[in-house]
């Protein structure tokens, strides 16, 4: 039977190329030049730094640096082997991009290493930019900030399911041998080895173990904010400080609040852009700590969150007498008894009260509790605990009621967020860039930002006001 499949070459390949650029340039490469010009969002700090870095004998313009990496992550190219050999392939990209000719490999790495800050400022001046385009095409929409929390996984050898396979198996081999001394045991092999994982991978101590995205992986975590537009507004590495001056942590701020990312970040966002209002927060369970109502409430935005299960234990609450003091849940004639402030890293301040028939005792130096009651309420052998936070009830007294039609409607736009940080992964190609530099990962989560923003602003001009963040219909 004869072969039917044509045999390429290099040469038909870039024959193939030509004629697709031919066909699609208008759609993408005729649009930007027609409408972008990249260096009106280039902050003058960024020209300094840049031009103070390489002097006059400077091979490759600023401009041609980021236009090469905005062209390379609307098209989704997964690395920069890729954008190198479709540079030189096609003449019409290098002369978009205004490169006479090609950069190697590792100017790219060390642009996205030495720029990063100044990176972050071009961000935050196109932040500012398209602020006032959401607000032209959909002011309802603009008035939204949803958060989110994700991670973008490294590249280290702890992300290879073959390292926890290696520890399943050592987990194995243990369950077995204790198996032979207490063959009634409950040994749980999977826990076992998942706790055997090292917290940080050992090539980079800022990628931390994570549960993300249904499992478990070694990320680079951040929060990252948008509009009801789907538009980026706020990238935060809340974990490891990023050289900005209005970066905040947890313990800068702690006097008044105490929560974990959200407050920080937000804050950090609004020192950089203290002009920038909201009327709608919308965050998942993850943000329901009364800090985050209460911080939110001061800054004048509805806070619109889903409750955490966890939050709320499936037990009967206790009611409260007039000076607001916990009763016990079966006899209202009972007050809990005073136990105490509960201080924990990364949580708020409680007030805690103990069951009223519940004793604390000294036994050889070690506290324990002794309770006294026919029909407890929980299975603690303490008691009932209750542990109120000095702010109470921003959970449940929410501004819009959480069963009515209209918080229900507004909740579920929470998920353009999730469709907009999945854009920029696919900005990205995260699995096949092999980044593993911090700083390197970080500019690449900067630069996919940046491109979308660009794509926004390309998108508005040329008047597709229905779609702003169909990026991949530019190409099609």
């Amino acid at each position: 039977m004869p072969v039917s499949a044509k045999q390429l070459n290099f040469t038909d390949i870039s024959t193939e190329f030509d004629k697709f650029y031919n066909k699609n340039q208008n759609n993408l490469l005729g649009l930007l030049d027609q409408f972008i010009n990249i260096s009106d969002f280039i902050p003058f700090s960024f020209y300094q730094k840049y031009y103070s870095h390489f002097g006059r004998k400077r091979n490759f313009s600023l401009e041609s640096m980021i236009n090469a990496f905005i062209l390379k992550n609307i098209l989704s190219l997964p690395s920069i082997d890729l954008l190198i050999s479709l540079l030189n392939i096609s003449s019409e990209m290098r002369q978009f991009c205004g490169f006479l000719k090609v950069p190697h490999k590792s100017q790219f790495s060390r642009f996205k290493v030495n720029f990063f800050d100044a990176l972050n400022d071009l961000f935050n001046n196109l932040v500012d930019v398209t602020e006032e385009i959401s607000k032209d095409i959909n002011p309802f929409l603009a008035s939204f900030l949803i958060t989110d929390t994700t991670g973008f996984e490294a590249y280290v050898t702890e992300n290879n399911p073959k390292f926890y396979h290696s520890e399943l198996k050592k987990a194995k081999s243990y369950a077995n041998r204790i198996a032979k001394d207490s063959p009634n045991s409950t040994f749980d092999v999977e826990k076992y080895a998942q706790s055997q994982m090292p917290k940080f991978a050992s090539s980079n101590t800022d990628v931390k173990l994570t549960y993300l995205n249904g499992h478990f992986g070694y990320f680079q975590k951040c929060v990252i904010s948008t509009n009801a537009l789907g538009v980026v507004r706020n990238v935060n590495f809340y974990d490891t400080h990023n050289n900005l001056d209005q970066d905040l942590r947890p313990q800068d701020i702690k006097d008044n609040y105490d929560a974990k990312s959200l407050i920080p970040s937000l804050e950090t966002y609004f020192q950089l852009h203290p002009n920038f209002s909201y009327k709608y927060f919308l965050g998942d369970a993850g943000f329901d700590a009364d800090d985050n109502y209460a911080y939110l409430l001061k800054r004048k935005i509805m806070p619109i969150i889903s409750l955490n299960p966890r939050n709320s234990p499936n037990l009967p609450q206790p009611g409260f007498n007039q000076v607001g003091v916990p009763l016990c849940p079966y006899d209202s004639s009972l007050p809990m008894v005073y136990d105490g402030i509960t201080r924990e890293k990364g949580r708020a301040d409680r007030i805690k009260y103990i069951c009223p028939k519940a004793k604390k005792i000294n036994i050889n130096g070690k506290l324990s509790y002794i309770l006294n009651c026919e029909n407890p309420c929980t299975s603690s052998k303490c008691g009932r605990i209750k542990q109120i936070t000095i702010h109470h009830n921003y959970r449940f007294n929410s501004s819009i009621p959480r069963d009515s039609l209209k918080w229900q409607k507004l909740y579920r736009l929470r998920t353009i967020c999730e469709r907009s940080i999945c854009q920029i992964k696919n900005f990205i190609q995260i699995k096949s860039s092999r980044v593993r530099n911090t700083v390197s990962l970080k500019s690449d989560i900067l630069l996919a930002c940046i491109s979308q923003l660009i794509a926004f602003i390309l998108i508005f001009k040329s008047k597709n006001y229905d779609k702003p963040l169909a990026i991949k219909s530019l190409i099609a």
